[in-house]
């Protein structure tokens, strides 16, 4: 019963404190990035990378081809 009301006491003086004020403009003297087309952003942005999935379906393919070669050799 005690730690109820201990607890309800500090949530109740939490709920007192003071919200920080906000800036709009965040840390002083800084201003936030212009608003870009998304056009611009797309033509700064880098290259697409190719899909992998070719070179990995070609390398699957090989070391299958080379585990069914081991499979088929003869132990010594």
């Amino acid at each position: 019963m005690r730690l109820t009301v201990l607890l309800l006491f500090l949530a109740a003086i939490s709920a007192c404190a003071p919200f920080p004020e906000l800036r709009a403009g965040g840390p002083e003297g800084v201003t936030p990035p212009p608003l870009l087309p998304i056009d611009e952003l797309l033509a700064q942005a880098a290259a697409p990378t190719p899909d992998p999935g070719p070179a990995l379906v070609a390398r699957a393919a090989r070391l299958k081809a080379r585990a069914a070669a081991i499979a088929v050799t003869p132990a010594p």
